[in-house]
């Protein structure tokens, strides 16, 4: 089942051809009209086993001399995290190693980074935090200039243009515009909507980018940040909010509160330890009754912990309904996940991290403003305000998980009984349970019921791919689960465009979404590419297939692999190398590398 539960993340999460094509490599991404702001071609080239990159002139524009070359070096299960967040300016860096040590070249060959750092944070508002072996750190900036030299012990991601620094044991800020706020403060929290939280003989107060004083330091505690134009402070061992000019919203009054406004809401916790909830203007909108709360309003509810068990309530405090389970999360869109399991207490949750900042809290009587530290390739930032884990000073659970979901009614409409429920789509969400798949939409209906070995959404074309108990496939329509495709086919893989490629009798061909031949069953491999051109082979010689199913490119039989086409040019072999060729099958790049991967200009 292991094998198979695997096989079926890969295929529903990146909807790829898993068809056996000969060192071809598909991305699986939605096809694009292409990034607003488009970026020079560039290929990783690899010779006598050093790489470098070209540009579509064939022209070195990285030097063949390091031992990898891609658009991130990150390890495989963060790249998709680091780029999916990145800027357009992102797209155009190219990260190289040699040795242990990494750097950044821009696609025209400028040094943005040089090769000097062994880890590095993400990029974040266009500046990166990188590390030496030494444990020095340097901020940089996407044009390639040194904001700050390697001589600080520590450096935080940029927020609000702002990075934190550490020198001497004090801590300071750099701008991304050059400004600096020498390293002055005991501990520091992270800049938002111009201001920070800082610490200073012992107490928190609040400063500006200029460095100047605009709360004064008279606080026990800050929250991690402002948030909707209020802070968290405490002050006499109490907790309340203050307003970007200190005054003071809610009066420090209350035992714990949530450390950052969201939805124009906190909630807090008055001396007999049950929660309520205040607004922003410090009206106690729901009075303290509540056991816990586990998530921020979203869409009209928030999940609590009720004398009869836990469940979701309204703005107003009335109990919306009950959903007594192991974890409750907001809402999107009218669904919410829950969560069943084993749970067993491993600490305290923290307070609710800076969306891109420093101050973690660690729980009541425990919370810290020392800075993260942002390396070995991800930094653990949020990117916003965390939706879960959402502990309010709450201990922190470790499950064993099995996800669900509910509607805005408490109706389910995913059971977490199942053995496994991937995460809901926009279209529904793919189950397993006694080794079987099955899909359900998000009003609960059961779009294809638990009987399939495999089952492969493909958004796309608007289908459930499936293979049934016979080990045949076909195709359901992804709205009704009506057969489309009949169960007939060896294999069916889905592409970037509404066709499909099937296997029939030891042969692949193409098909539209409603089962139509493009073509015959005649090809020994065809696979995915989101260019409109799929790379094919029959009877030993490559070609490609338009969408329609045309042969429209012939390859010379003397090529022996053929990669799909990205930003008008693809990677072929011929006699042990590859090179570069065009729409029209002229060579860009005579065949001397010893590999080619395309550097990808956007999401793609």
């Amino acid at each position: 089942m292991q094998s198979l539960w695997k096989k079926a993340v890969f295929c529903a999460l990146i909807l790829t051809s898993c068809l056996p094509v000969s060192a071809m490599n598909t991305t699986g991404k939605q096809p694009q009209e292409g990034p607003q702001n488009p970026v020079p071609f560039a290929a990783a080239v690899k010779k006598d086993g050093k790489w470098g990159v070209i540009n579509d002139r064939a022209e070195v524009v990285i030097p063949m001399q390091y031992d990898k070359a891609a658009i991130t070096l990150a390890p495989d299960n963060l790249q998709t995290r680091e780029l999916s967040a990145a800027s357009p300016s992102r797209w155009n860096l190219i990260e190289v190693q040699q040795g242990k040590k990494r750097g950044f070249y821009s696609r025209e060959g400028q040094v943005i980074v040089p090769v000097s750092y062994t880890s590095r944070s993400a990029w974040i508002e266009d500046t990166v935090v990188v590390q030496t072996a030494s444990n020095r750190n340097a901020l940089y900036d996407i044009k390639g200039t040194e904001l700050a030299p390697a001589e600080y012990s520590y450096i935080s991601p940029a927020s609000d243009g702002m990075a934190a620094m550490k020198k001497d044991g004090k801590y300071g800020f750099l701008s991304i515009s050059g400004n600096t706020i020498l390293p002055q403060y005991e501990e520091v929290q992270s800049f938002a909507d111009g201001l920070a939280p800082v610490k200073e003989h012992g107490k928190w107060g609040v400063i500006d980018k200029a460095g100047r004083t605009v709360v004064p330091s008279i606080y026990q505690e800050t929250g991690p940040a402002y948030a909707e134009g209020l802070l968290a402070v405490k002050k006499d061992n109490r907790w309340g909010f203050i307003d970007k000019s200190g005054k003071e919203i809610i009066a420090p009054t209350y035992k714990k509160v949530q450390l950052a406004f969201q939805n124009g809401m906190a909630a807090v916790q008055d001396n007999q330890n049950l929660w309520g909830f205040v607004d922003s203007k410090g009206v106690q909108v729901i009075a303290p009754q509540y056991k816990a709360v586990y998530t921020p309003f979203s869409e009209g509810l928030a999940g609590v912990s009720t004398v009869d068990g836990k469940g979701y309530i309204h703005p107003d405090g009335r109990l919306a309904f009950m959903a007594d389970y192991a974890q409750l999360f907001p809402f999107h869109d009218g669904i919410a996940e829950y969560r069943t399991g084993k749970i067993t207490p491993s600490g305290y949750y923290a307070s609710p991290s800076v969306s891109i900042g420093i101050g973690i809290g660690i729980g009541h009587g425990h919370h810290r403003h020392y800075p993260y530290d942002p390396f070995d390739w991800w930094p653990g930032i949020g990117i916003g305000w965390p939706y879960y884990p959402w502990g309010i000073y709450e201990p922190q659970l470790s499950v064993e998980m099995h996800r669900g979901y509910i509607d805005n009614t408490g109706r389910v409409i995913v059971s977490a009984a199942n053995d496994h429920v991937f995460p809901m789509t926009e279209t529904g969400s793919l189950v397993l349970n006694d080794n079987r798949f099955g899909y359900v939409n998000r009003k609960g209906e059961i779009i294809a019921h638990l009987v399939y070995r495999e089952l492969i959404p493909d958004q796309t074309a608007g289908l459930l791919l499936a293979k049934n108990e016979d080990k045949k496939w076909g195709a359901l329509s992804l709205t009704d689960g009506t057969e489309i495709i009949p169960f007939q086919y060896s294999k069916l893989s889905a592409t970037h465009y509404p066709s499909i490629v099937y296997k029939q009798n030891g042969r692949y061909g193409l098909m539209t979404n409603k089962g139509l031949h493009l073509t015959a069953a005649v090809y020994d491999s065809i696979a995915d590419s989101d260019s409109g051109l799929f790379p094919a082979e029959k009877d030993g010689q490559w070609l490609y297939l338009s969408t329609s199913g045309k042969e429209v490119i012939h390859l010379p039989d003397s090529i022996t692999d053929a990669r799909p086409f990205v930003q008008n040019a693809a990677a072929v072999k011929e006699n042990g190398k590859w090179g570069l060729i065009n729409h029209s099958g002229q060579w860009i790049a005579s065949p001397e590398f010893d590999d080619i991967q395309i550097l990808p200009s956007h999401g793609e």
